[in-house]
């Protein structure tokens, strides 16, 4: 337990220091230019027509790839610095032992993710105030857009009717932020993983390419093989492979892979905290 309350006293401290960092805020920024021109268009939809829209919008969001892209990007600025060492770390870390700093600055990926997810989707019902209204259903703007070309009047592209048709909106929203979060905790182990055990600053480009992969993969190989090789693309829930028809992973490939990914970095960095010599640098 005490070892626990350490750990979890480390993953505090980091986030503090995360919160207070200007990265965090600009991978917010930087996704929420796409985030904004998204929602203003369906907002706009929502004024001509007079009918308000539901918050259940992120889903459709997170569908196209500059958005997957722009996402992960985000994660890897926030996660760049990995292992977290700075030049003050080195008495935290000799107070609690290697094996607490691991499960430390695990935590904290796993933390500062689901507070990135959580924030982009609050900034998703954000920029529809003053439109935006709590319903139990897709709301009649979302539904129209998904069913019709309506949107195009406005520029806007039709939505996939697939999501609407196969899920309830909270399990959709659900679904989708446990993609995002999952991409984010593999992306921010990666970098970890490399930056500790190969060479600082490996881990950024290994990053980069698993952010542009839906872009690189494509190039490399048939479209049908790049929905499982590219991780980013699975915040597409159109995608998934539900019914067992059709040439789409499944959801139990897509979070089994994420989960062994998630998984194998983990001893990755666990055995390369013990191997390793480690030493503390000025912050970046």
């Amino acid at each position: 337990m005490t070892r626990l309350r350490s750990a979890n006293r480390i993953c505090s401290n980091m986030i503090k220091k995360a919160l207070c960092s200007p990265r965090i805020y600009v991978a917010f920024l930087w996704v929420g230019f796409l985030l904004y021109g998204f929602s203003e268009k369906i907002k706009l939809f929502s004024n001509i027509t007079g009918i308000a829209v539901s918050p259940w919008t992120f889903p459709f969001f997170t569908m196209e790839t500059g958005s997957q892209i722009f996402i992960i990007l985000g994660a890897l600025l926030i996660f760049c610095d990995a292992p977290f060492l700075t030049q003050y770390s080195y008495i935290q870390l000799i107070r609690s032992g290697r094996k607490t700093w691991f499960w430390g600055t695990l935590f904290y990926i796993f933390s500062l993710s689901f507070i990135y997810v959580i924030g982009l989707f609050l900034l998703s019902v954000l920029f529809l105030l003053p439109r935006v209204e709590l319903m139990v259903g897709w709301g009649k703007i979302i539904g129209t857009l998904a069913q019709t070309n309506a949107g195009a009047t406005i520029g806007f592209a039709q939505l996939d009717y697939s999501i609407i048709a196969n899920f309830k909106p909270i399990q959709a929203v659900l679904l989708t932020l446990a993609a995002v979060w999952m991409n984010c905790v593999l992306l921010g182990l990666l970098v970890y993983a490399f930056n500790l055990c190969v060479k600082k600053g490996a881990g950024i480009i290994i990053g980069a390419i698993l952010a542009l992969s839906p872009l690189l993969i494509v190039r490399l190989v048939q479209e049908r093989l790049a929905y499982y090789l590219a991780p980013p693309v699975w915040m597409n829930l159109s995608i998934y492979n539900w019914d067992g028809y059709g040439y789409h992973p499944s959801q139990y490939y897509i979070y089994g892979i994420l989960g062994i990914g998630i998984i194998i970095c983990t001893l990755v960095i666990y055995l390369g905290i013990w191997k390793k010599d480690i030493n503390t640098s000025e912050e970046f």
